[in-house]
């Protein structure tokens, strides 16, 4: 093989793998528990994120906005509190005390972080009988 085809061959192989790179850099999203993302929530606002943790009992919130069912909550894990709003359907197994998984965005409202989820997956509680009993009947 000649120098200019492995010159040539090696600046293929470096512009894909940096192309991959950048275009794969915008869309990852780092998994945290809700009391991991409130220590430092400043330096996760803007990125995206899923953020797990459990529903508080009697927080969910839920109206139809121009025929949008939009709802808020609030996700806890080991004391800190996370409100999320999310808009559209919502998982099955989604209510009081059930373990979820949010994806979206951290965002400031009034100085205060608001996490605004795209996604929303909740655990099914039959899978981890017992893990949790104990957050329904904290309150």
């Amino acid at each position: 093989m000649t120098t200019r085809r492995k010159l040539f061959a090696t600046a293929s192989v470096v512009a894909i793998l940096g192309l991959l790179w950048y275009s794969a850099r915008g869309h990852t999203s780092h998994y945290k528990m809700v009391d991991e993302v409130m220590v430092a929530y400043g330096e996760w606002v803007g990125r995206p994120l899923r953020v797990h943790g459990w529903v508080e009992v009697g927080s969910i919130d839920e109206r139809i906005i121009d025929q949008e069912t939009v709802r808020t909550f609030v996700l806890e894990e080991k004391g800190k509190r996370l409100k999320v709003r999310s808009r559209g359907p919502k998982p099955d197994a989604f209510r009081d005390g059930s373990e979820v998984v949010a994806e979206g965005k951290l965002v400031l409202e009034n100085g205060a972080p608001v996490f605004v989820a795209t996604a929303l997956s909740a655990k099914c509680p039959s899978k981890y009988e017992g893990a949790h009993q104990d957050r329904l009947f904290e309150k």
